[in-house]
């Protein structure tokens, strides 16, 4: 059978399950226009003095050397940098001047008053009052409507574990274990099972993700302009049936969360080996998304293999700043090629043409 773009497509579109039916929720960002958008670099971890850069829709106002209280600032996330795998925030934090109510998975929050502003964070307090004056309205009056966000949905996710999905080339998605970040030009998902959020994060990073804006175009809600929330609830699921694949596929995600994040650490100091390895790993994640979402049909031998090398403890490594662990999967993926079943694995020709045809159609 030669397997065609359409087919592929066709075949995608017939999966019954969602992203939004193992969801909690899949909210928009904060717009990137947003009224009085709050971006302010630090200029270390632990110091306030910021270079801050404020817009709103009326006016842009640049203000220079500033302390904004820390309390109020969160990790800034757009889709200018890669985010596969790894959040990797931007230069900016952002400011939100609400209090976040409780620790649910839905947060209760709400917006701090003129007056409880300044006397809390008086800094954060003069810099909106001065946007205030000099936008263009006629109201001397300052309420807390001159600073309320306009969609206020991520305000309810802050600090819950959630997915973030940006859109570069492709789609991106990075986990956000603590759910700290504020993200832009994106969309964020909150899982009903905590347990699925490598096996997902792996999913939207394949190659095979490529083939879904085809998907949604043929369902009506495809949009080329801009991510959004209603594109990616059509966003198809299936899970393995073979046991063992989806733990397979969930642990290499957090490889490669510490690869990615490393990588990005890694820039000021040229050490090699961090995307030879990325790409060897995303290689054999995508092997088994293509197998699990067409074709459950690998090699059990390759399966062996994997089995028996893919494997990680229960402590959060992947956040490791360690970079002996970097020594450790150059190690897992020379046990792997140097397996002597790695070597008599075979895939059906079915198979080859569908990672042919993902790989070479430029559309994907």
């Amino acid at each position: 059978m030669f397997w065609s773009k359409d087919y592929i497509v066709e075949r995608l579109s017939e999966i019954p399950r969602t992203l939004e039916d193992i969801s909690i929720e899949v909210f928009e960002g904060v717009p990137p226009t947003n009224d009085f958008l709050q971006k302010a670099g630090l200029s270390s971890e632990n110091c306030t003095d910021v270079s801050c850069v404020c817009r709103d829709s009326h006016t842009n106002v640049s203000i220079e050397q500033i302390s904004i209280e820390k309390e109020l600032m969160y990790p800034y996330v757009d889709d200018s940098v890669s985010n596969e795998f790894a959040v990797q925030s931007t230069q900016y934090q952002f400011m939100v001047p609400y209090k976040i109510l409780d620790n649910n998975i839905r947060k209760e929050y709400r917006i701090f008053q003129p007056e409880e502003l300044k006397a809390k964070f008086p800094v954060a307090y003069k810099q909106l009052l001065e946007i205030k004056q000099q936008s263009e309205t006629e109201e001397d009056e300052f309420v807390s409507a001159d600073y309320r966000f306009e969609n206020e949905i991520f305000l309810s996710y802050i600090n819950t574990p959630k997915i973030i999905i940006t859109s570069n080339s492709c789609l991106q998605a990075s986990y956000d274990p603590t759910g700290k970040h504020v993200f832009a030009n994106g969309v964020g998902v909150v899982l009903g099972d905590p347990t699925l959020y490598l096996y997902v994060t792996a999913v939207l990073n394949s190659s095979i993700a490529r083939a879904f804006p085809e998907v949604w175009s043929r369902k009506g809600v495809q949009s080329r302009s801009k991510l959004n929330s209603q594109m990616l609830k059509r966003f198809p699921i299936a899970f393995p049936k073979k046991d063992g694949i989806e733990n397979i596929i969930s642990t290499i995600s957090r490889y490669l969360i510490y690869l990615n994040r490393q990588k990005q650490m890694a820039k000021a100091y040229a050490i090699p080996g961090y995307q030879e390895l990325i790409d060897f790993y995303k290689r054999i994640s995508d092997l088994l998304i293509v197998d699990t979402y067409i074709t459950n049909d690998l090699d059990p031998k390759l399966l062996d293999v994997l089995a028996e090398n893919i494997t990680a403890s229960d402590g959060g490594f992947e956040y490791s700043d360690d970079i002996n662990l970097l020594i450790g999967l150059q190690e897992i993926k020379k046990n792997i090629l140097s397996a002597p079943d790695f070597g008599k694995c075979r895939f059906s020709n079915e198979f080859t043409n569908i990672l042919a045809t993902l790989k070479n159609n430029a559309v994907w």
